[in-house]
């Protein structure tokens, strides 16, 4: 674990924050790709953080590790997308959703979080992997965070495939994304639907486009390679999409569930 300060805490949307937290560790840092994600561990209030040999452990199992701790001493634990990494300064960015009652744990630490409030940082890695022509990608809005690192990262080093990127995001309202998605990526990616679905309605709206999509052979929905992150229920329905109608091999689905809708995702 990483000791980390809060440098700042800055309301980007009426539902997105973006925690800055510095560690002169992070200099040392180098990213596995894009869309690395990263634990977050966020002391109780008024108990200092665990020591990190407290927490760190042999097997990466850190969700042991902190569940093993008293539990008046216990930290939060959620897991973020690195949204910008600067590493001269030791200092990462993690755009967190607020959930409309904030009744989550990283939304209610990261809505009172301050300057020079401390937190752990527990390195994971990415999942993005470049490796096909026609890459289909699904975000909701805890996983756009990722999404826009992934399109920042190919129109720097790779330009060209973006011709070839086909992005679906599914969201409640504009209110839950950083301006600027459909302005900056739409005329420059293969095509860009932004989807706004009701709560709990989000893996419908997107597997009904997906479908309306095959069916008129648009070019998404024919993808060799498909990257969908976010909540649990959504990944799991776009990957069986993907394999069972769109004929994508399992093997060319990277997913992952940032979290799970009625339950903590620890």
């Amino acid at each position: 674990m990483i000791p980390a300060t809060v440098t700042a805490n800055d309301l980007i949307a009426p539902n997105l924050r973006r925690l800055t937290l510095a560690s002169p560790v992070l200099r040392g840092l180098t990213l596995t790709g894009p869309d690395e994600y990263v634990g977050l561990l966020m002391p109780v209030p008024g108990v200092p953080l665990p020591t990190p040999a407290s927490v760190d452990v042999d097997g990466l199992n850190i969700r042991a590790a902190v569940a093993d701790l008293p539990k008046q001493e216990r930290p939060g634990l959620r897991w973020y997308t690195i949204r910008h990494f600067r590493q001269d300064a030791g200092e990462i960015d993690l755009d967190v959703v607020m959930h409309d009652d904030h009744s989550g744990p990283g939304s209610l630490w990261c809505a009172a979080a301050a300057p020079g409030d401390t937190a752990g940082i527990w390195l994971c890695n990415a999942i993005w992997i470049r490796h096909a022509d026609r890459p289909l990608f699904v975000a909701d809005p805890s996983a756009v965070p990722a999404l826009r690192a992934i399109l920042e990262f190919t129109a720097d080093h790779h330009p060209d495939d973006l011709a070839k990127y086909h992005v679906y995001v599914v969201a409640h309202s504009p209110d839950d994304l950083e301006a600027g998605l459909a302005e900056e990526w739409e005329e420059k990616v293969g095509s860009l639907k932004i989807i706004y679905a009701a709560p709990g309605m989000e893996k419908e709206a997107v597997t009904t486009q997906l479908r309306r999509a095959a069916a008129s052979d648009d070019p998404a929905a024919a993808p060799e390679y498909v990257w969908v992150s976010g909540e649990a229920g959504l990944a799991k329905e776009v990957r069986k999409v993907a394999v069972d109608e769109l004929g994508v091999d399992r093997d060319f689905v990277d997913w992952v569930a940032y979290w799970i809708e009625g339950r903590p995702r620890p």
